[in-house]
Order: C-alpha cells, then structure tokens, then sequence
C-alpha cells in the first residue's frame, strides 16, 4: 500500500473519498480535454509509477478538480517531475514593456523581480460580472521556482475606466499582500505578493488573490496579458441575470498587435462563458462581449 503523504496515497484517498470508479474518473478527465488510460490511472493509484509525460503531468492539474482537492493538493508532491515539462526555450518569454508599457514608473520602487525566476503551469481566472460591471476577479496561479531563493512575484492589472477607483486586491492561499502602487491615470494597479516561504529551485506553489471592483462603466471583455509561456489557462466568466447576446475569445501577440484565433464561446444556462487555452504562448489571450 502507498504511504498516506505520498502522491499515490493521498490520489487514493481521494478517489476513495470522492467515491468513484476510475472509469468515471477518466470520463471526468476526457470531458476537460484530458485523456488518461484506465492502467496508468491504476498505477499512479497504487504507487507503481508516477506522472512523467507532459500530457500525464497536466492531467493532475484536472484531477485536484475532478475530486474536490485543494489546488496544489497533488502537484505540490510532483515538484521534480514538473522540471519535466517543457521549458520556455520553446516560447520565449514576451517583455514586460510590450504588455504593460505604462508599468513601469508605478512598479519602479517595487524592484520586480526577473520574470525567468518563476514559470507559470497553471493560470485560472474567474471574473464576475453583474449589472454589466466587474465585480470580483479571483486568480490561482499554479507556478514553479526557476532559481533558489524566490521569495515573491508582481501581478498587474489595468482597465480602460479611468472614471473608476482602483479595485481593492486581497491575498489568499500560500502568500500575503505586499507593497501595492495603483496609477489612477493610467488605469494601472501593480501588487506585490509574497510567499510565505523562501522557494528552492523546482519548488511548486499554488497562490491565489482577488481583486474587489467598485462601481464603474459596463466593460466589454476581459483579458490575461501573459509575459510567459503558460501550459495550461483558464478564464470562466460569470454574468448576473442580464447576459450578453454574444461572447467570442481571441489572442493577440502583444497590445499593438491585430487579435487572432477569434472564435464565438458557448454561453451555459447559467450565464457563465469558459476559455481554455493549452500551452498557451506569451501575449494576450482574453473574452469579449456584446450586450
């Protein structure tokens, strides 16, 4: 039997817990994109081997879901085995000046830190909106340390309504909130956040913040400027009662750029939207609506 720590342990404990086959896990997996063998699940299950391969690396992502675990719950024990996936040699990084031209003079005093030191191999973001407005914005970042002695990381946000106040960010698991610079001009907020221990090289953590909006103008889309090659985002966007006639995605290489890989999104009878980009490359990938 596989230790209770162990990744073959605490996967299945929680197969067990969530009271399923491993078919159904499977079924669970394919209907996120994810195709995993019904022997390979059994494996990782019973300790006889271990995620490898970068399509089975990123199934665990799905499977923390799948079974109700806590982001970080299984990759948090793959940490070596995430070196594996590729690097970014494959996708350089994009300079921070083409995304956030306007960052700068607001992040000065912040020194940020080399974007190299941290590789994302998750983003998520849920944005709610009611009322046509944003209301809450909640990111987990799933991210490795490139180099020993990491210790934080910035994050960015901007929007077209100069006329609104900056929105009010909150740090949730496995960091606290930093120093924060907000320019009002610009539409620019600029936070930093701090992990709640020093990160070795190979290290993975899960951090999570949220950002509160006050009132403002209707918005029209949201989008994630990514400076780095990511392997897996998500966006769900979640209306009120008063949807969009329309929602579509799109991505574009930098601000300057014509968008690209425009395609119309499902809208579910809840009125919520989902995008999902697998190894996505760095630029902006985002949501936009009609009303």
């Amino acid at each position: 039997m596989p230790d209770d720590d162990s990744f073959a342990g605490v996967l299945d404990a929680a197969i067990s817990d969530a009271g399923l086959t491993l078919d159904r896990v499977r079924e669970h997996l394919a209907a996120r994109g994810v195709k995993v063998s019904r022997s390979a699940l059994a494996y990782w299950r019973t300790g006889r081997s271990k995620p490898e391969r970068e399509a089975s690396l990123r199934a665990v992502f799905e499977l923390e879901q799948v079974l109700g675990l806590p982001p970080g719950r299984l990759t948090g024990l793959l940490g070596a085995d995430l070196r594996r996936l590729p690097r970014e040699r494959r996708a350089p990084l994009l300079e921070r000046r083409r995304l956030w031209p306007s960052a700068r003079p607001v992040a000065l005093d912040l020194l940020p830190p080399p974007e190299d030191q941290v590789r994302f191999w998750s983003v998520h973001d849920e944005l709610v909106v009611d009322a046509r407005q944003e209301r809450l914005l909640r990111v987990r970042l799933v991210a490795e340390a490139a180099v020993a002695g990491v210790t934080r990381m910035l994050t960015y946000y901007q929007t077209e309504d100069l006329s609104r106040g900056s929105p009010r960010m909150v740090a949730g698991q496995c960091c606290r909130l930093g120093r924060v610079r907000a320019d009002a001009a610009g539409g620019l907020l600029v936070g930093e956040l701090v992990f709640d221990r020093v990160l070795a090289a190979g290290d993975v953590v899960v951090v999570e913040y949220e950002l509160l909006f006050p009132d403002g103008l209707p918005v029209h889309g949201y989008h994630r400027r990514l400076t780095r090659p990511t392997p897996l985002y998500t966006c769900q966007v979640r209306f009120g009662p008063h949807a969009p006639a329309a929602v579509h995605r799109f991505a574009q290489r930098d601000l300057a750029a014509p968008r690209r890989q425009v395609e119309r999104l499902p809208l579910s009878p809840g009125h919520a939207v989902t995008l999902a980009a697998r190894d996505a490359r760095a630029g902006i990938v985002g949501t936009s609506w009609t009303w």
